[in-house]
């Protein structure tokens, strides 16, 4: 079978790391493409990158941010020449393009919603936004990454029969490590080892934005550590919008010394190794990546009770959880959590449970089925991989409407 994942990519976060995952393990027997969707004269992406190094084929595509007739006629004939049995995106802007076409034009179409966050009433994403909820009936079948996004208003109109819930996985730990080897990727920074080093720290990764909350997670790191008097730190690594009002809480809570914002860290989840503890105080998640990440490495987690991390975490038997924007129980935790009394019961039934459930084979396995049941409905033979080329499999895809 032919896969031709579709996806806009702004860096490498948690919905470009599973569609890798995805892509690598459909390798076995099967064709995965990846169009890469930017703006006309985007040079190569870091995502784009990656996948190459990963023996992944890549089709990049650019053309203009804007749904215009042009744009998704440029977008159409990408897909026609690729020739897939099935179209996978990862994103608004590929529903939104082809979501609205008949499906004999476009093909069979899945889409995996891999977070959803509510945008400011009349901003350009808000708009895309409820463009993307009048697409999403459209399409051959939508996935989610967890249960308890059936219940989101973006899915309401959905026939129940082409919604599907497909949970997030990733490889073993010995395989990521190792492919960060293979790709020579650069050792942890000698700053952050130091600082590491220095005392147990707590460890919290993510991109620096409001949805995080990373600055309620200042001030109860600040309360926790005065009404304890442990000498703890914390690192929070990602890079975001929010970096500069950050480092002003920082300092203006007297943490300079023992709070490093870290910025964006190839395979930062290494960090976990040397962490006392990791902390998540986002205020809506999907099924965060970097979650499962934690509980393999065997880390004691304190997380907020929001999509999917309740599920994750089996209502807290596999780490601590507090409500969202819950400056009193965010603190609460963090005071056991810098006690160094985490209940190794629990860290172990996380690894356990990401080594049984939440692994990268089954997720691709569950996208096989879903895949031939579109495929089936839509009536298009599936071609093995090993036949005729149907299509090439150009440098680079698409110009279209350039207009901004």
């Amino acid at each position: 079978m032919r896969i031709l994942h579709l996806i806009h990519s702004e860096g490498i976060y948690g919905a470009e790391a599973i569609l890798l995952y995805l892509a690598r393990e459909q390798q076995r027997g099967h064709e995965p493409l990846i169009g890469s969707i930017r703006d006309p004269g985007t040079a190569e992406t870091p995502f784009e990158a990656l996948a190459r190094s990963w023996g992944l084929q890549l089709v990049p595509i650019r053309i203009a941010p804007r749904p215009t007739p042009p744009v998704i006629a440029s977008l159409l004939r990408t897909v026609r020449a690729l020739s897939p049995d099935v179209l996978h995106s990862h994103g608004y802007k590929p529903n939104i393009l082809l979501g609205a076409l008949p499906r004999a034009r476009r093909g069979a179409m899945l889409t995996t919603l891999h977070g959803w966050t509510n945008m400011r009433r009349f901003s350009r994403m808000w708009l895309y936004e409820r463009l993307d909820r009048l697409a999403l009936p459209r399409l051959d079948a939508v996935v989610v990454v967890a249960a308890h996004m059936r219940k989101l208003r973006a899915v309401r109109g959905v026939p129940a029969a082409r919604l599907r819930v497909i949970e997030n996985g990733i490889p073993p730990l010995a395989v990521r490590l190792g492919d960060l080897a293979r790709r020579g990727v650069a050792p942890l920074p000698p700053l952050l080892l130091e600082f590491t080093a220095r005392r147990p720290t707590l460890v919290a990764i993510g991109r620096l934005s409001p949805e995080k909350d990373f600055a309620l997670l200042l001030e109860a790191f600040a309360r926790a550590r005065a009404d304890t008097g442990a000498d703890q730190q914390l690192l929070i690594v990602g890079e975001g919008p929010q970096r500069d009002a950050l480092t002003h809480r920082i300092a203006a809570l007297g943490l300079s010394s023992v709070v490093k914002l870290a910025g964006y860290v190839e395979g930062a989840d290494r960090l976990l190794e040397r962490a006392s503890g990791f902390v998540m105080s986002s205020l809506t998640e999907g099924l965060p990546l970097v979650l499962l990440e934690a509980m393999q490495w065997r880390v004691p987690v304190v997380a907020t009770a929001v999509g999917a991390i309740p599920e994750l975490l089996d209502g807290g038997r596999r780490g601590r959880l507090v409500a969202a924007g819950d400056l009193t129980a965010l603190t609460h935790a963090l005071r056991s959590l810098m006690s160094g009394t985490a209940d190794t019961t629990s860290v172990a039934a996380a690894a356990d449970a990401v080594a049984q459930r939440y692994t990268s084979a089954r997720m691709a396995q569950e996208y096989l089925s879903a895949y031939a049941a579109i495929c089936a409905r839509s009536r298009r033979p599936v071609q093995p991989r090993g036949q005729q080329p149907r299509g090439q499999h150009p440098p680079q895809a698409g110009r279209g409407d350039r207009s901004a």
